[in-house]
């Protein structure tokens, strides 16, 4: 105890309370969870989003394909696409049964093998559907610029899908799905630039890109939205086990 206890008592003891209160424990115990689960989220959605983007340009090259995304659209994507969303899911609301789970053993890294599963997962989903969407558009006749442009159109999109998946490595989604008010601002405000991006003349040659129809808009939404179900299946299959305990 801090107020109460002896010296010799505060320098023997492991933890010393400077309220005298035992509950501080438990608030304690508490804060270390929430902080830890908003690091594993953090960089989730970041090594994943790197992973797609990787395999993306890797598998495009070995298709002998033409490279799917420019150099400013690359970095782009991980200057502004995936930064904003990466510091909002570093403060996300802690998971409403955080404190129900059991003590995860200290000699633990934070890469367990159902989150490299779950990480992975979303990682080489997002470079299948944009390989397909750019060989696609290529094969119907499209010019390479505007494949180029709708492919990196539906990685942004995926990357702000898989960001309010990765608020939790198995509570689905559809809990509580827009709880995090800054993931919300930030994905949010990456619209509006992706907008400006897309429409602004001024800024459609240097990012490469061009004004999207509805068809357009429709088909790389659509795409874009499989990594929700894709996602959801994993963590279903954790929740149950499939890769291991989750911790």
């Amino acid at each position: 105890m801090g107020i109460t206890g002896t010296d010799v008592s505060k320098e023997a003891a492991s933890i010393t309370l400077l309220d005298d209160n035992f509950t501080s424990i438990v608030a304690a115990v508490e804060e270390g969870r929430i902080v830890f689960a908003n690091i594993k989220k953090y960089l989730t959605y970041l090594l994943s989003s790197n992973v797609g983007e990787i395999l993306l340009m890797a598998g495009a090259a070995l298709a002998g394909l033409p490279l799917p995304l420019t150099a400013v659209q690359i970095l782009y994507v991980n200057l502004a696409t995936d930064g904003l969303p990466a510091l909002a899911l570093a403060v996300d609301p802690p998971e409403p049964d955080l404190m129900h789970r059991k003590p995860r053993n200290p000699r633990a890294g934070i890469f367990t093998r159902p989150l490299l599963v779950l990480l992975l997962t979303g990682g080489v989903w997002s470079a299948v559907v944009n390989i397909s969407l750019f060989a696609w558009l290529l094969s119907t006749g499209r010019q390479v610029e505007q494949a180029i442009a709708m492919t990196f159109v539906s990685l942004v999109l995926i990357q702000f899908f898989k960001a309010y998946n990765y608020r939790s490595d198995r509570l689905s989604v559809l809990q509580r799905p827009f709880a995090n008010h800054w993931l919300n601002l930030a994905i949010a405000w990456e619209l509006v630039l992706l907008g400006v991006i897309i429409y602004v003349p001024w800024f459609q040659a240097p990012f490469g890109t061009f004004s999207l129809g509805v068809a357009d808009w429709f088909l790389v939404t659509a795409l874009a939205l499989t990594v929700v179900p894709v996602l959801e299946a994993v963590k279903w299959m954790e929740r149950h086990e499939w890769f291991g305990e989750l911790v």
